[in-house]
Order: C-alpha cells, then structure tokens, then sequence
C-alpha cells in the first residue's frame, strides 16, 4: 500500500501547481467536487447525498463531475452550482490525467459510487483535494486514494443506492445519514415543458384522452419480447380508452416508428424525446409509464409518475426505482419471458385509481 500512495503522491504533484489552490476561510463555506460517472439512473440515485450536501452546507460551492449521460439530470438538480462533463482521450491513463487537471481547486471531493472503483478512487486523489472520501474495500486501513476511506455495507446488494451513497457523508460529521429524507428534485427546465405541451397539442393526445407511455429500450436482456409489448398494447386500445406513446432511445426509435405503423390504430404514436428532461416533461402528464428497469423507470420515480416495471434481472433492492405507485412484474424461476397477462393485470389498479 505504501508504494502505491507513494506513485500516486508523485504523479498528482505536479497537478497541485497547474492550479492556484485557496483554501476556504470558513468551514462552513467549503468548494465540494462530488464525481458521480455512469448512466442516467446513476445520477438520479445520486440527487439525495446533493440535496443532503446542500441542507447542510448552504453556502457551499457544488461542483458535479459526471459522464455525458448524467449531465442533464446534474443541470437539473437545483442543488448544483456548477457540472463538468468528464472528457474520453486516447488512452484512460491520459483521460484521468486530462480531467484531474481542470479538477484542482477543491476542498472536498466525493467519489460517489456504490462500491470501490479504482479509476474513480484515481481520478479523486490526483485532484489533489483536502479531503477525499470514498469507499474502500478495506476501510480500516490507510487508503493510496482517500483521506477518509468509508466502508462498505456488510451486503451492497441488499441496500438501496441511495442509502449506499448517503453513507459518504458521515466523514463529514453528517451522522445518521440514512434516516434522512430522500429527496429526488429536480427543476424541468422550460424548453422541456415546451416541448411536453406541443406533444400533447398533437393526436391522439386530446385533453380529454389520459394516455400511458411505453417505453420499448433497455440496457439488460429484456424478458419481454416486442409481440408482448403488442400483445399488452392490443388489451389496452380493447378494453380502454387511453392513447398510448411509444418511447425509446435514439437507437429504438425506428422499432417504435414500426411498431405503432403496424398496430395501424390512431390512438398509438411514436414520440421522439430529444432528451431524458423532455420525457420527463411528458411523463408528468401520463397515467402511467410501462417500462423495463432502468433510466425511463427513475425518471417517472422523479417526477411521482406510476410505473410498472419489467424486471429481468440484476440486483432489485439496490436498484429498483423509488417512485410512489410503483409496480414491479418480475420473471418467474424457470421463464423466458413475462407473459403480458401478469403486466395487464399489475395495471389494473393503476387505472381503477385513475378512473376514481
């Protein structure tokens, strides 16, 4: 261990003078670098140690550091005052050396991930901050990467994220931090309301027609086939009278384009969000969001949109979404894929309490 502090103090020295470091006069005043890397679900998971850092330090300086995808949820957390965008190179040793660079001049910094990451824990030390917490696999013994190591809960899989990540906060005398309230706010921004409102103006979104939205992408293996989303859509437009928008990814957005085509009926569209806040926009105004697990689930947490989830695999109490109304069909030991009948019955309830 003495070794690698020792490579790693050598390689961060000459980052320390390639800024000008002025330590805070108050405490209370700190300039906080949280890096949170990964997709979107990621960030959004992280909103409540923000908010925490915010209620806590009022007058703090929040810097979030994050891959593009998380940069718009980042933008959007009113607990931020600045977002870096972390940049690719050609090589990961010359990209963490890139980035470090421009991540001098902070107090504090805060690897905020879920479990040790040896690229992040690298990227924290060589910012060069005062203090730098992060979890350790061993948090008993002195740590090449942070000033205060946290340890690990004794099962990751079977704690939330959000209550994984409030644990960083203890280092800063933040006791307790899991009885907190998790707060999930984020400001949606104008231009996504615009653009949530020209949707709706359109057909089949009529005022007086409630709608679901149907999100087709995932980033796990899918025990939900496209003829189940089918075979669901048809119960719907027979047995009710929502509107149904298809959403996805750039990548799907032909496969929605195909599939309301070929339902040939006029109360289903494709709807193309530019941008995760777009459809968070949206989702706002839907009865519900059918979806697999992953970010479309956690943006309808954010906004308290219900959601019937499509759970296929993964750990699910680390990570299921944490929105009220929340419903989640999972595969049963032993099947290919979930058959649409368990989804339309998860429904049920969900349009009855929309219908009351």
């Amino acid at each position: 261990m003495s070794w690698t502090r020792t490579f790693w103090n050598i390689a961060a020295e000459p980052l320390r003078w390639s800024r000008c470091y002025h330590p805070r006069l108050n405490p209370s005043d700190p300039r906080i670098l949280i890096i949170r890397r990964n997709r979107m679900g990621d960030m959004i998971y992280t909103l409540p140690l923000l908010h925490a850092l915010r209620r806590h330090f009022p007058k703090a300086h929040l810097t979030m550091v994050c891959d593009p995808p998380g940069a718009p949820i980042a933008r959007a957390c009113p607990a931020v005052n600045e977002v870096i965008v972390l940049q690719s190179g050609w090589n990961p040793w010359q990209a963490l050396m890139k980035n470090a660079a421009v991540l001098q001049e902070y107090d504090w910094v805060i690897a905020a991930k879920g479990g040790f990451d040896r690229r992040l824990a690298v990227l924290a030390r060589l910012t060069n901050a005062v203090v730098r917490i992060g979890f350790e696999r061993h948090a008993d013994r002195d740590s090449a990467y942070y000033t205060d190591p946290v340890a690990l809960p004794p099962n990751p899989h079977d704690e939330h994220q959000i209550e994984t990540l409030l644990r960083l906060l203890k280092p800063l005398g933040l006791v307790q931090p899991t009885e907190y309230t998790v707060d999930l706010g984020l400001i949606i921004p104008e231009t996504s309301r615009v653009f949530a409102a020209g949707v709706l103006a359109q057909a089949p979104f009529i005022p007086s027609r409630p709608f679901v939205l149907i999100n087709l992408s995932s980033t796990v293996r899918l025990k939900f086939r496209e003829e189940d989303f089918i075979g669901l859509m048809r119960w719907i437009l027979a047995t009710t009278e929502l509107a149904i928008g298809l959403v996805g990814v750039p990548a799907d957005q032909q496969k929605a384009v195909e599939i309301a085509h070929c339902m040939a009926s006029n109360r289903i569209v494709a709807v193309e969000t530019p941008g995760p806040l777009d459809l968070a926009a949206l989702l706002q105004h839907a009865v519900c969001l059918i979806t697999p697990e992953g970010g479309a689930a956690h943006l309808a947490a954010v906004v308290n949109t219900p959601a019937i989830v499509l759970w296929s695999e993964g750990p699910f109490k680390k990570w299921y979404s944490r929105g009220p109304g929340h419903v989640f069909v999972h595969a049963k030991a032993g099947e290919k894929s979930i058959p649409p009948e368990r989804v339309w019955q998860a429904l049920q309830p969900i349009l009855e309490a929309k219908a009351r």
